[in-house]
């Protein structure tokens, strides 16, 4: 069975759908694929005990049953505590067994998370005989330097494979990318085994997650299974707000204080808004409501500041669960942007 570790030159690099999108590549080329992760983060909780929202989203993109047998161990269960728990490592390497052709880890938040413990992801990729792969959210000359620099790390320790570059601006970096840096990073030893460009609607938040971690009261159930790529904060007058939303692209969320009529107006009035989060716990005038209703906009009512509530969300950005339209769009950027034969013949 050939391993191959995806990992994150930094944070929110996009490595969890870039791991969806090579387990579906390899299926479409006939090639039996497993997946694991094999140390999360205690994002959300089941049951009482700390879960990674990961496992769930690889699970339902991929068909998979008991997304938490597929980490192997989730940051948050020994609380205060640097040392791996007992047992750690037979935990992961059972995790990583298995007759396919192809087993996909997907790394932690970033490379070196997790060095102080010895599970960070060069060492969990050197113990478990994979080949690593980098992913990095390409921003000019300070991406070359991250991603340099993280192959010095990782060649000390384990064998790697290739960088990806994502989030690529066709409009103004590509043309670099493609001339010069991956010219460059291929003449100094580091693969670059993919392209794939920014796309703003695989940063979207689903509405009904939205309403999940926030944790708020629904008051107006409107199209749960929108998909929301930006939120503004209103606090501004009604009319500079109304402007505003209208020159900002994509599907917007709005948030304000429950008794910003002026403002929950005006996000009623632009087509793009799916959702109104009402801060502070006041609830909003019966016509907003009503206009909510019937534009199909959800609302809902949070009882924390605007500050806070904001905040909560744009942590969202990125990192939600993928819906069945951004699996279409991800196989798409993966067939287009990542040479998987390349790929294939150095994993070997």
């Amino acid at each position: 069975m050939n391993k191959l570790y995806v990992a994150a030159v930094e944070e929110k690099a996009g490595k969890t759908f870039l791991s969806v999108g090579l387990c579906s590549a390899l299926a479409a080329q006939g090639k039996s694929v497993s997946y694991c992760k094999p140390v999360g983060k205690a994002n959300i909780y089941r049951q009482g005990r700390p879960f990674d929202r990961d496992g769930e989203v690889l699970s339902q993109a991929l068909g998979m049953d008991a997304p938490e047998e597929l980490v192997g161990l989730v940051g948050g269960e020994r609380p205060r505590s640097w040392a791996p728990p007992s047992g750690a490592w037979e935990r992961i390497q059972s995790l990583a067994q298995g007759d396919a052709d192809v087993l996909i880890l997907e790394g932690r938040e970033w490379l070196g998370r997790g060095m102080f413990s010895g599970l960070w992801d060069v060492a969990l990729a050197a113990r478990l005989g994979a080949s690593l792969l980098l992913v990095s959210r390409y921003r000019g000359e300070g991406t070359v330097d991250k991603v340099l620099t993280a192959a010095r790390l990782v060649r000390d320790e384990a064998r790697l494979m290739g960088v990806i570059l994502n989030e690529v601006s066709v409009d103004t970096e590509l043309e670099e990318v493609q001339g010069y840096v991956a010219p460059y990073l291929e003449e100094k030893g580091i693969p670059v085994l993919g392209v794939i460009p920014f796309e703003r609607r695989l940063r979207a938040v689903r509405v009904n997650h939205l309403v999940e971690v926030l944790g708020g009261e629904l008051v107006v159930t409107g199209n749960l299974e929108a998909e929301v790529e930006r939120f503004l904060v209103g606090a501004m007058r009604g009319e500079s707000a109304l402007r505003h939303m209208r020159r900002i692209p994509g599907q917007l969320a709005v948030i304000t204080g429950g008794d910003r009529t002026d403002i929950q107006t005006a996000a009623l009035e632009v087509p793009r808004v799916r959702a109104l989060i009402l801060t502070g716990g006041l609830r909003p005038e019966r016509a907003v409501l009503t206009e909510a209703a019937e534009r199909s906009v959800t609302v809902v009512l949070a009882a924390q500041d605007t500050m806070t509530v904001a905040e909560g969300a744009e942590r969202l950005v990125g990192r939600a669960p993928l819906g069945s339209g951004q699996l279409t769009l991800v196989d798409g950027l993966i067939a287009d942007g990542v040479e998987m034969e390349r790929l294939l013949e150095l994993l070997r």
